[in-house]
């Protein structure tokens, strides 16, 4: 198998904040605004239908950067590296470590563990080859929608000085003493929801259909 490493992130069609592409997604949430962002899958087709033939042939570390105008504003890293623990940095050894039907790799050295799923059937519809997803959770599953919102805290309704226990879900919040809708200020709004880390991850692409999309270039 062929492993590719990928890097993403475009800006917010809505308030141009930074929004982390951190597996193969359809649908994306703006940590800033809170929009939901849908990222199409012809998009997908468009981005990914020749990389497999590219990273063919890079050499192991070899890669390519891009900023992309097009559907979306986007920044794009790509290579050939397999998927690798994100806490040591130590290779997983694919051909030996990964049975097929496995959820999770778990690193023999320090034990962190990294989710690894099977192509969604929309992916590796629109991505020749796709066969395996490592380092991303699957569409919907519990980290891909995962709130970065931290512990709830008091807040001091300006209207009557009520404490309101803040927890993040909404920006405009209803006092329970007067009433007041309270917007919600940068500051205390930023530490609820804190900036989210880039994440690489990685597709493991039929070797077979990465060397024939090489020779369809040629």
């Amino acid at each position: 198998m062929l492993w590719a490493m990928f890097e993403m992130s475009i800006k917010c069609p809505r308030c141009d904040s930074p929004i982390h592409v951190d597996g193969p997604y359809r649908k994306l949430r703006c940590g800033s605004c809170q929009s939901d962002i849908d990222f199409p899958e012809d998009v997908w087709k468009d981005l990914l239908e020749d990389v497999s033939g590219e990273v063919a042939g890079f050499k192991p570390g070899e890669g390519s950067s891009s900023n992309i105008f097009g559907h979306f504003n986007m920044t794009f890293l790509y290579g050939a590296l397999t998927p690798y623990c994100r806490e040591c940095k130590r290779d997983f050894d694919m051909e030996n470590e990964y049975t097929p039907g496995q959820t999770e790799l778990t690193c023999p050295d320090c034990g962190s563990r990294m989710p690894v799923f099977k192509a969604p059937d929309w992916f590796a519809s629109a991505v020749p080859g796709a066969r395996l997803v490592a380092g991303a959770w699957p569409e919907g599953g519990y980290e891909q929608g995962k709130s970065e919102v931290s512990s709830p805290v008091a807040y001091s309704c300006p209207q009557c000085g009520g404490s309101l226990m803040i927890d993040g879900t909404e920006r405009l919040v209803t006092c329970e003493y007067c009433g007041t809708r309270v917007y919600l200020p940068d500051d205390l709004w930023l530490s609820l929801h804190p900036a989210k880390k880039k994440n690489r991850w990685f597709v493991g692409f039929d070797r077979k259909t990465a060397m024939e999309s090489i020779e369809d270039d040629e």
